[in-house]
């Protein structure tokens, strides 16, 4: 059987295929690590707590940030604190994968 071009080793495409394999076995012990991972973000008074995985662990506000004629401003430093701890959990995460996929080329857009 002849196969395409480009496809004519098929030992590349078996190393291919460990290396995957090994990326997807590397990815479940990562996704245990990242849960035990903390990260932490404070805005005006707020501060969120995430794991590595973007879990929300807790949120905390301190009493001088609670000001009942002005609940705008803290819903925004709630906001701000909760987008600061996502974007902090998934910058550790990406760094984690990036540890898992360094040689293994994955179309844009996808990830482990």
């Amino acid at each position: 059987m002849k196969l395409p071009k480009g496809m004519g080793n098929l030992g590349n495409l078996g190393a291919l295929m460990k290396q995957a394999q090994d990326a997807l076995d590397r990815a479940k012990s990562v996704e245990q690590e990242l849960k035990l991972i903390e990260v932490d973000s404070e805005s005006a008074g707020v501060r969120a707590k995430f794991n590595g995985a973007g879990e929300l662990l807790s949120v905390s506000i301190d009493k001088e940030a609670v000001d009942p004629n002005d609940l705008e401003s803290l819903e925004d430093a709630v906001t701000l604190a909760i987008r600061g701890g996502l974007q902090q959990a998934q910058k550790v995460r990406e760094e984690k994968m990036k540890e898992i996929t360094g040689n293994i080329p994955l179309p844009p857009g996808m990830s482990l």
